[in-house]
C-alpha cells in the first residue's frame, strides 16, 4: 500500500535528478502529477543503475530486480521500497500496461555494455525503448491512448538529445553512445573517442545526430493540451539543439544548457503555446 511518504519520495527524486520533467508536471492535475512522479521515479532507477555500480554485472542485477519487483506488482504483490509502491499504485490507476516497463528495462540493458551502438538504427533502437517508452507510458497517465508512435518518437528526440547532453561526462567513464557509422563519419572510432574525448572534434557525428533529431522536432511540434505537462519538457531539446548549432556542434561548449529560469521560461512557454 502506497502512502503520503512513498509519493513525497518520488517527488522529492524527481525533484533532485530529472528536474525538468519534474517543473513540467507540475502543471498536471494533483492524481496525474502523482503518477508522472512514480513513473520518473522508476525511470531514475534504473537509467542510473551502471552509475551506481562499480561492475556491469551489478547494474544488470538491479535491472532484474525491477523486472521481478514489476512482475510482481501485476501478481499483486508489492516490494517494501518506496518507487515500488508508488508504481503500483500508477500502474493500477492508469492501467499501465507491464510490456512498456519491460521494454524499459530491456533497453537499460545496453547501458551495461561497453561498446558503442553498431549504427543509428542501433541508437534509435536504444532511445525509443527508453525514453520513448517514458513517454509512451506518460501519454497513457494524461488519458492518451491510442497515440503510441508519435509518444515513442516525442520521446526519442528527448533520449537523443540527453545523449548529446551527457556526451561529456559518458566520456569520462569511457562510455560511448554515438553510433559507430556516425564517428567513422567523422574519421574516428569508439576506442579512440574513449582514449581521446574532448581532444578530438567529434562535431562531424554529432552534427548528423542533432540533424536528425531536429527533423523529428519539426515532424511532432503540437502537444495536445491533455499531454502537455508529461512533454512541455521536449521544448528544451530545440533550445539546446539550437545552441549546439550555433557551437559548430561541440558538445563540450559552455552555456549549451542554459540556465534553470530561462528553462522553466521554455516549458512554460510550451505549456501554453502547445507545441515544442
Amino acid at each position: 500500500m502506497s502512502s503520503r511518504s512513498d509519493s513525497e519520495y518520488c517527488a522529492g527524486q524527481v525533484r533532485a535528478y530529472d528536474y525538468d520533467r519534474y517543473f513540467s508536471a507540475a502543471f498536471a492535475p494533483a492524481e496525474t502529477r502523482r503518477g508522472l512522479f512514480a513513473l520518473y521515479a522508476f525511470n531514475i532507477e534504473i537509467a542510473s543503475a551502471r552509475e551506481r555500480v562499480s561492475e556491469a554485472l551489478l547494474g544488470e542485477l538491479r535491472l532484474q530486480w525491477w523486472r521481478e519487483a514489476i512482475a510482481e506488482i501485476y501478481n499483486g504483490s508489492i516490494r517494501d521500497h518506496a518507487v515500488v509502491a508508488e508504481l503500483a499504485h500508477a500502474i493500477e490507476k492508469f492501467s499501465l500496461p507491464g510490456d512498456t516497463f519491460e521494454r524499459m528495462i530491456d533497453g537499460r540493458l545496453f547501458d551495461m555494455r561497453e561498446e558503442a551502438p553498431e549504427d543509428i538504427n542501433a541508437l534509435d533502437n536504444y532511445i525509443t525503448a527508453t525514453a520513448g517508452e517514458l513517454v509512451c507510458a506518460s501519454y497513457r497517465i494524461c488519458g492518451i491512448v491510442g497515440q503510441d508512435d508519435q509518444a515513442r518518437q516525442q520521446g526519442s528526440i528527448w533520449g537523443g538529445t540527453g545523449l548529446l547532453r551527457a556526451l561529456p561526462f559518458h566520456l569520462s567513464q569511457r562510455r560511448v553512445y554515438l553510433p559507430k557509422d556516425l564517428l567513422r563519419k567523422a574519421g574516428t572510432t569508439a576506442s579512440v573517442v574513449a582514449d581521446s574525448g574532448p581532444r578530438l572534434n567529434l562535431s562531424p557525428a554529432t552534427a548528423e545526430l542533432a540533424c536528425i533529431l531536429h527533423a523529428r522536432l519539426n515532424d511532432n511540434r503540437k502537444i495536445e493540451k491533455p499531454v502537455r505537462p508529461a512533454v512541455a519538457y521536449l521544448a528544451l531539446s530545440r533550445n539546446y539543439l539550437r545552441r549546439l548549432q550555433r557551437n559548430g556542434y561541440d558538445v563540450f561548449a559552455q552555456g549549451l544548457e542554459g540556465p534553470r529560469s530561462l528553462r522553466q521560461f521554455g516549458i512554460l512557454r510550451s505549456m501554453v503555446s502547445g507545441k515544442i
